[in-house]
């Protein structure tokens, strides 16, 4: 059964469960990207969204609305994080702020 929770909130749960697997966010808006959130031991490893990668994905959240989000338990991250990653807690923080819901399923 899908539920709407605040995507802060989604992202709190797998880490506090110290979950590896991935994120996969789809956005309202047209589109064949979908944001994807990669997890190793609950922390946030890589993060991207089409082109845009690590904190330039961040920076574009804002502009798009989220639809769903469903997480896949054991989807490995790729090979090294960008080098511009925030901390988890930054990411976050930055989510928090944007006080966005997102369908969970």
């Amino acid at each position: 059964m899908e539920q709407e929770q605040l995507f802060a909130d989604v992202i709190q749960d797998i880490l506090t469960a110290r979950k590896n697997g991935a994120l996969y966010v789809n956005i309202r808006e047209t589109s064949e990207d979908i944001l994807r959130m990669y997890f190793k031991e609950g922390q946030i490893y890589h993060l991207r969204y089409g082109t845009a990668i690590g904190n330039d994905c961040l920076d574009i959240l804002d502009y798009y609305n989220l639809y769903s989000a469903t997480f896949f338990e054991g989807i490995t991250a790729p090979d090294k994080p960008p080098a511009d990653l925030p901390s988890t807690k930054e990411i976050l923080a930055k989510i928090r702020q944007l006080n966005k819901k997102v369908k969970v399923t």
